[in-house]
């Protein structure tokens, strides 16, 4: 599981997700609210003729942020796409692979990286939740 990953910030947390996963970072750009979709889902977006759904990471992850969302990390697996906003993009870069178990089952664990905490998404495990197949 070790490898280049994109490190990002969500309310004040580290997470990571394998490169071969992320499509592109944007900015937040306008984002048109879908009337009676659950509160993960922030609305839909135009992303090069793409209508894609987005989903409020933080939300999905249950942690709390300050301020809005600034940009959106688009990510694919088994050809599905969504963004994903977040606060910030950190780095590109080759992480250890993880030590240490998590409680989430959006996380493969966590990895000690420079001192800090980096949680692991598991890309497989946050596109069922998306797709509300908590199976």
């Amino acid at each position: 599981m070790n490898g280049v990953h994109v490190r990002l910030r969500v309310g004040g947390e580290s997470y990571a997700f394998a490169v071969e996963n992320v499509l592109e970072v944007a900015e937040l750009g306008d984002v048109a609210p879908v009337p009676g979709s659950d509160e993960c889902v922030l609305g839909v977006s135009n992303l090069h003729g793409e209508v894609m759904p987005v989903f409020d990471l933080a939300s999905v992850f249950g942690i709390s942020r300050e301020g809005a969302a600034q940009r959106l990390l688009v990510v694919e697996h088994d050809g599905r796409h969504a963004a994903l906003a977040i606060d910030e993009v950190v780095d590109v870069a080759e992480l250890p692979a993880p030590t240490e178990e998590t409680e989430s089952a959006l996380l493969h664990g966590a990895a000690l990286d420079h001192g800090e905490l980096v949680g692991m998404v598991d890309v497989a495990s946050l596109f069922r939740t998306l797709a509300g197949d908590d199976s």
